[in-house]
C-alpha cells in the first residue's frame, strides 16, 4: 500500500509538473491526502472534538479533490472520499464509507503562499452498516434508519500552504449535515483532510482574438476574425523576486497593469471591449469605439434649435452647448468639426443665408467660451434646408 500511494504522489507531481511548464500560470489544483472522519457525540458537534476516540484517522490516500479557478477568488471543486472507518457513535467498527461532493471554495487571500479558503458544498454519502441497528439517545428513545445513501450539505474552511508555486500542504475541515427522515443529527460528522495540492493549467484564453476593422470613415460594419501567429514560448519564470500579481503571464516589473490580467501585445492591459484600444488609452473602455474618437463610439450631437428669425441661445440650448463641449474637450480631444447653420424656407434666400451663418457663429462663439480651440472648428452658413429647418449642426470633420 505505501508503494502505492508513493506512485500517485509522484505521478501528480509530474503532471502537474509538465502543465506548469506548458504555462506558468495556473487555474486547475487537485488535493490528495489522507481523511480523518469524527463522529462526535450526539449532543455536541464540538464535544470531544480532539478525542482520538471519536476520530477515525486513515494514513493512506483515501480523498482526492479536483477544483478549477473562475475568479480570481472563486474555485469550483469536486471532492471524493472512500475508506474503512469506525462509527463510535453507532459502535460501528471497519465499515465503507463514501462521499462525493461538489461545491464552491471562497479565497480569502488568493496568490499567497499562507492561503485560507471558505467553502460550501452539496453531496452524495453512503454508509453501508445502518441497517438492524439502533442508536440509544435515551433510557427510553431510540433511533433508527433503514437507508444507506444520503443527501448532505457540508461547509467549513481551509488553508493552502504553498511551498512552491505549483506545490503545497493543504489542510481543511468541513461539518457535514446529513438528510434523513427524523435523523436531527444523529448522521452528521465531520471530515477533516491532510494532504498535498498540485496547481496547473492556464488562465490565459487560448482561443482566436479578434480584430475589428473599418468598412468606411463613419462606421465600422464588420468584425474581421483574424487568428494571431503563435509566439515563442514564454520564458519560464523561474527565478527569486519576480511577480506576476495578476496572473496574466507579464511579470508586474514590465506589466503597464500589473494588478489587471492583460494582454500581452497592450504590455499587460486589458481591452475590455475588444476595440483593439487598451483600457488605459480608452476614454469608453466599456464600448466599442474608434481610435480617432478616444476609443469611443462615433458621436452625434443634437442638433441646436432657434426660433423664428432668431440668432441668439436658448437657455436649453446652453446646457447642451456645455455637455457638446466637454465630449468635445475629453472624448474627442483630437477632432475637428464643423458648424453648419440652417435656416426654414420663410424669406429670401440672400437673408436666409446671412442667418445661417449667425446661428453657427453664436454656437461657434459659446464653445469658444467654454475653452475649444477655435483651430478646431469651421463655421458654415448653409441657408435653407427644408429637412434641417431653423438649427444648427455640430458634426466631426473626416480627416
Amino acid at each position: 500500500m505505501k508503494n502505492v500511494n508513493f506512485f500517485i504522489i509522484a505521478l501528480f507531481t509530474f503532471f502537474s509538473s509538465v502543465f506548469s511548464q506548458e504555462d506558468s500560470k495556473e487555474k486547475w489544483l487537485i488535493r490528495i491526502g489522507a481523511h480523518d472522519i469524527n463522529y462526535y457525540p450526539k449532543t455536541s458537534p464540538f464535544k470531544g472534538f480532539f478525542l482520538k476516540k471519536n476520530n477515525s484517522f486513515i494514513p493512506v490516500i483515501s480523498s482526492i479533490e479536483l477544483e478549477h479557478h473562475i475568479k480570481k477568488h472563486i474555485g469550483l471543486y469536486i471532492d471524493a472520499s472512500l475508506g474503512m472507518i469506525d462509527n463510535p457513535r453507532w459502535k460501528i467498527e471497519n465499515n465503507f464509507f463514501m462521499k462525493i461532493s461538489p461545491g464552491v471554495n471562497l479565497y480569502i487571500l488568493p496568490h499567497n503562499k499562507f492561503d485560507p479558503y471558505l467553502r460550501f458544498g452539496l453531496g452524495y454519502h453512503k454508509f453501508n452498516n445502518y441497517l438492524n441497528r439502533e442508536l440509544r439517545i435515551s433510557e427510553t428513545k431510540y433511533f433508527k434508519t433503514n437507508k444507506t445513501n444520503f443527501l448532505l450539505l457540508d461547509g467549513g474552511l481551509g488553508v493552502n500552504l504553498w511551498l512552491v508555486s505549483n506545490f503545497g500542504f493543504n489542510i481543511q475541515s468541513t461539518y457535514n449535515q446529513v438528510f434523513a427522515k427524523q435523523s436531527e443529527d444523529y448522521l452528521n460528522f465531520w471530515k477533516h483532510n491532510v494532504g498535498l495540492i498540485f496547481r496547473f493549467g492556464s488562465l490565459q484564453s487560448h482561443h482566436d482574438h479578434k480584430t475589428i476593422g473599418e468598412t468606411d470613415q463613419d462606421n465600422f460594419s464588420s468584425v474581421v476574425p483574424v487568428k494571431e501567429k503563435e509566439e515563442e514560448q514564454e520564458k519560464k519564470i523561474c527565478c527569486n523576486n519576480k511577480e506576476d500579481s495578476d496572473n496574466d503571464g507579464i511579470l508586474d516589473q514590465e506589466d503597464l497593469c500589473p494588478n489587471q490580467f492583460g494582454l500581452k501585445k497592450f504590455q499587460g492591459c486589458p481591452d475590455t471591449d475588444l476595440d483593439n484600444i487598451p483600457d488605459h488609452e480608452d476614454k469608453c473602455p466599456k464600448k466599442f469605439g474608434r481610435k480617432e474618437n478616444q476609443g469611443c463610439p462615433n458621436v452625434v450631437f443634437s442638433p441646436i434649435l432657434f426660433s423664428f428669425g432668431k440668432f441668439s441661445l436658448s437657455p436649453h440650448s446652453l446646457i447642451m452647448i456645455n455637455e457638446i463641449a466637454e465630449i468635445m474637450i475629453n472624448i474627442l480631444p483630437n477632432s475637428k468639426f464643423y458648424i453648419n447653420g440652417y435656416t426654414d424656407s420663410n424669406g429670401k434666400s440672400y437673408l436666409n443665408k446671412i442667418l445661417s451663418e449667425k446661428r453657427a457663429y453664436s454656437v461657434f462663439k459659446a464653445l469658444v467660451s467654454k475653452g475649444i480651440d477655435s483651430s478646431r472648428i469651421e463655421i458654415r452658413g448653409l441657408g435653407i434646408e427644408k429637412k434641417k429647418g431653423r438649427c444648427v449642426e455640430i458634426i466631426i470633420r473626416k480627416s
